[in-house]
């Protein structure tokens, strides 16, 4: 075995312990706000992980895209913007937590993060986002302080951005817009 092989067995090998001691985390977590169980057999292997990223970097998303953003107090019209992809967020979609994106992407069914954007956030720290099974489409939702111009002054408030990849789902959120 060279250095590289022995190299790429030692992080996987690592991201195999980390997932055993992070993944009730959150399959108790998904399982409570989704109200459904959640099996090990919907969240993808190491190599399934790996196998997604590639093909997710091997989409338009850099290029195809939609930026909206809401403040905190703003949380209800990103809910209501979130509505315009409920029949598609209804399908299984892969959905992906930032704090856990290299040790479990779970392939399920999504409708249920319309309700629950400040848990989900607040559970995982920073973002999540949510691809369709061929990655065509999706939805990266971030939490984080930025400056915005609001009331005629500049205020530094925590934002929530919303992007939507691919044409489709673009086309349903614009059409409501």
């Amino acid at each position: 075995m060279n250095t590289e092989e022995r190299n790429l067995k030692i992080k996987t090998l690592r991201k195999l312990e980390e997932r055993k001691l992070k993944l009730p985390e959150l399959i108790s977590f998904i399982s409570s706000i989704s109200e459904k169980i959640i099996s090990e057999n919907e969240i993808l292997t190491i190599e399934e992980i790996e196998q997604k990223a590639i093909e997710l970097n091997g989409t338009d998303f850099k290029f195809n895209y939609l930026n909206l953003s809401f403040t905190e107090d703003e949380i209800s019209n990103l809910t209501k913007t979130l509505l315009t992809l409920k029949a598609e967020l209804s399908k299984e979609n892969f959905l992906k937590l930032y704090r856990f994106a290299e040790i479990a992407i779970l392939k399920i069914e999504t409708k249920f993060i319309i309700e629950n954007i400040v848990e989900i956030v607040k559970f995982d720290g920073d973002s999540f986002s949510i691809y369709d099974k061929d990655f065509k489409n999706g939805i990266w939702i971030d939490y984080s302080k930025d400056y915005w111009f609001k009331n005629n002054k500049t205020e530094n408030l925590w934002i929530y951005e919303l992007r939507i990849f691919g044409k489709d789902w673009i086309k349903l959120i614009s059409a409501e817009i």
